[in-house]
């Protein structure tokens, strides 16, 4: 029995194999690796599909002698094995679907024949007598429509649908043909329209109910179109909204008829058709209430009805057409007409009460939002959403007045301690703005409260914090002192810090951040009066210090906040104490770098560093001698940070900022003494980098020199090359080629590569800086043989200088 995967023997030349074999002894196949396994499992495979076939043998007659070919492949004509396979499938290109063709078809021909109507009704009109006239637009017409629905019988949808069309449109050119003949007496423009919509809806209508076995789409937009053509031709003349309400109710009942065939189309076309007309009826309403709007005009003379009438429509819409799913949207829509409806008269009346009578109607919106049942709910925010429009934008208005008040006390600095805010004339009396946040308060947890339960807590002090808001912000919007307002948003901040000590968690840290707040406000209100900034500023530096002690995201925030207090505060209690604005940054680097020095937080030394800044910047520009008080600012600076950076072993990095600092001070102060010697600005600052360079390399053996002393050694050589361009044959000059000579001496000697390069790169140029009065007389000739000189000893010697190149490479990368 033949077995393909066998073990012991080669694969290719079936030879025997030894215990572990690696390569065939015979014809050298290799017998490992990844392909090696794949082909024995390959073999394994085709030895158990064997099996299979093997298990399915069944006995065979003996075949008749056939005669044998005398030559050519005994497989000729045979299908290739196996002998069934699965068809390849042909990928066909796009092709016009059959309904396609069909339905273009039938609606070319649909416009073809409108359009011969129209021509006929123009020019054939003329010489057709009354009989021939009535004979030929009826005939087309009950032809059209008898043909669509005996189409639709038969299954034709498509054709169906095109002849429908045609015999709408010819319905409408038969009553525009008979009011030309005089049929339909003398009637006007409006009236035709009214006519004309009114014959089509009822045909269309007809039509739908002769095919309500399988509702035709086309009667079915063009029944409510033509319903709509009638309203715009029965309200033309009329002033009264009352052509338009009926027309709200016809199209209504064609929703209801589309529901019960059933067509959606028809009911959801319907309704559709309803919006333009109950938006007349609306802006109708609005107009028949009159100018001015009085509850005498609007309650007494019944100018109420339209208002009534579309109420109650767009309530009934839902349950009327039976359209179950636009059910709260309508009753949300109604009762936003209803209450605008209502409130009319006083919506003309003056902001104050206006606003007022709509606020109170928002907590009554907000009082049924939470009793209604859970299915209305969400139908009830619209009108919730559309009422507190109005004492959102008071309280806006009243809020940036009063914001109006406080910002516009005077420049900083300029007023006294009893400075009263600015007066304001708002349109709204500031009376209101307290109901207007408790009303919102009220709102929000309405509206929160169909999404999740409120709790009771929430109910109580979120008007309550609206109201406290309120009250604080409505006190600027009279004649009351700064320092009234400012004292109520401190007492309030002090207060949230209070009761974040009573809380825990995420509600404390929101309380400690709310109370930061409320005391950065009155810090910026202050601004007028020194002392009261002051005063101010003194708390936010307790509030602060007392907080940045914490370990968590509050004490980071408080950290950050302490320097920019401290920073003014100092500011201010120097400008209360006639202290010259020069000498003011002085205490606030020192304190806020020993701060930063105790605690090195980087929320502390971002702000601290920042506040130093602006302060410094500030002293500087208005001290009497700038270049003293900048160099004195700057030596503080860069002694408190490289201290900061010898204290603590994370802030090592500073060391070069505290340097820089220190290098800057250096040369304002020699840039005020008159010194012009690039020298002195240059080499200190050098002499300390090629001494924490070569103590870098002490440390550490494994250091690149051109890492570390390469930034020294360049600020020490490029300055002077730079100065010593001007004067190629000065002592500047002499001593820094010198210099340079002893650079790469040293560097060869010490094997160090940064000293060779600056060495050499500088102290080339120098050489070809003296060079340079001389190049312009050498003759060019002369020039030109060097060069050819040069060029044919390199090319002889380079072969036999190549070992040279080879040993100085090695050298070279042996140096550090």
């Amino acid at each position: 029995m033949t077995t393909y995967a066998d073990p012991t023997r080669c694969p290719d030349c079936r030879a025997l194999l030894p215990q572990d074999p690696q390569v065939c002894q015979f014809c050298a196949l290799p017998l490992t690796g990844e392909t090696a396994v794949s082909l024995f499992r390959t073999f394994q495979e085709a030895d158990r599909l064997l099996g299979v076939l093997r298990g399915q043998r069944q006995p065979v007659p003996a075949p008749a002698p056939a005669a044998v070919p005398a030559s050519g492949s005994r497989l000729e004509g045979v299908a290739p094995y196996p002998a069934r396979t699965a068809p390849t499938p042909v990928t066909e290109g796009p092709r016009l679907g059959g309904p396609s063709v069909p339905r273009i078809l039938l609606s070319l021909g649909a416009l073809c024949l409108l359009v011969a109507a129209v021509i006929f009704l123009a020019y054939a009109w003329r010489w057709l007598g009354v009989g021939g006239r009535t004979g030929v637009l009826v005939a087309l017409t009950g032809v059209s429509l008898g043909t669509s629905v005996a189409v639709l019988r038969r299954g034709l949808v498509t054709a169906a649908e095109s002849l429908s069309v045609i015999g709408l449109g010819l319905v409408a050119i038969d009553v525009v043909g008979a009011r030309h003949a005089g049929w339909l007496g003398a009637i006007g423009d409006s009236e035709l329209t009214l006519v004309t919509g009114a014959v089509v809806a009822t045909v269309a209508v007809a039509l739908l109910a002769a095919s309500s076995a399988r509702p035709l789409y086309a009667p079915s937009v063009i029944a409510p179109l033509a319903v709509l053509v009638a309203v715009v031709g029965a309200q033309s003349p009329v002033e009264s909204p009352l052509p338009s309400v009926i027309g709200v109710l016809v199209l209504l009942g064609l929703g209801r008829v589309g529901t019960e065939l059933p067509s959606r189309t028809l009911a959801f076309a319907a309704i559709a058709a309803a919006v333009p007309v109950c938006l007349y009826v609306g802006a109708s309403a609005v107009d028949l209430a009159g100018d001015p709007v009085t509850f005498a005009h609007y309650i007494g003379g019944g100018r109420y009805w339209p208002v009534l009438a579309l109420t109650a429509l767009v309530a009934a819409a839902g349950p009327v057409t039976g359209v179950r799913r636009i059910d709260v949207g309508c009753y949300a829509v109604a009762s936003v007409v209803g209450t605008f409806g209502a409130l009319l008269p006083v919506l003309d009346n003056d902001t104050t009460p206006m606003t007022a009578v709509v606020t109170g109607t928002a907590v009554v919106w907000a009082a049924l939002v939470v009793v209604a049942p859970r299915r209305l709910r969400a139908g009830a925010l619209l009108p919730l959403a559309v009422t507190s429009l109005v004492p959102a934008v008071a309280a806006c208005v009243l809020v940036a007045e009063a914001a109006r008040g406080v910002t516009n006390v005077g420049e900083p600095f300029t007023q006294p301690f009893g400075v009263h805010v600015a007066a304001t004339h708002p349109e709204v009396s500031p009376l209101v703005l307290v109901p207007c946040l408790v009303a919102l308060a009220v709102v929000a947890c309405a509206a929160l409260s169909v999404v999740e339960p409120v709790r009771a807590s929430t109910w109580l002090w979120a008007p309550g914090a609206a109201a406290v808001i309120g009250a604080v912000a409505t006190l600027p919007l009279y004649d009351v002192p700064m320092a009234a307002v400012v004292g109520i948003l401190v007492l309030a901040g002090v207060s949230a810090f209070g009761l974040a000590e009573r809380l825990r968690g995420r509600s404390a840290d929101v309380a400690r951040c709310t109370g930061l707040a409320l005391l950065a406000g009155p810090t910026v209100l202050a601004l007028p009066s020194d002392r009261m900034t002051t005063a101010v500023l003194t708390v936010a530096c307790v509030v602060a210090g007392y907080l940045m002690l914490r370990a968590d995201a509050t004490g980071a925030v408080a950290a950050f906040c302490f320097p920019v207090a401290f920073a003014s505060l100092v500011w201010s209690a120097g400008h209360v104490g006639g202290v010259d604005a020069e000498y003011r940054a002085i205490p606030v680097l020192l304190v806020l770098g020993v701060l930063a020095i105790w605690r090195p937080q980087l929320e502390l030394e971002t702000s601290a560093a920042l506040a130093g800044t602006i302060v410094s910047a500030a002293a500087v520009t208005t001290a009497h001698d700038v270049s003293v008080s900048l160099a004195v600012h700057l030596t503080v600076a860069g002694v408190l940070v490289t201290i900061t950076s010898i204290v603590h072993a994370s802030r090592r990095e500073l060391a070069w900022v505290g340097g820089l600092l220190l290098a800057a001070a250096t040369w304002v102060r020699l840039y005020d003494l008159g010194v012009d010697v690039p020298e002195a600005y240059t080499l200190p600052s050098a002499l300390a980098l090629v001494v924490v360079g070569v103590w870098r390399l002490r440390k550490d053996d494994r250091s690149a020199t051109l890492a570390v002393l390469a930034p020294g050694l360049s600020l020490a050589t490029v300055p002077s090359l730079l100065a010593m361009l001007d004067e190629p044959y000065s002592l500047r000059a002499l001593l820094l080629g010198a210099a340079c000579l002893a650079l790469v001496v040293g560097g060869v000697t010490l094997r160090w590569g940064a000293p060779v390069v600056v060495g050499a790169v500088v102290g080339g140029l120098v050489v070809l800086r003296q060079l340079a009065p001389y190049a312009a007389s050498v003759p060019t000739w002369l020039t030109i043989g060097t060069s050819g000189a040069v060029l044919l000893a390199v090319g002889i010697t380079w072969e036999s200088r190549m070992n040279d190149v080879r040993r100085a490479s090695g050298y070279l990368a042996a140096l550090r």
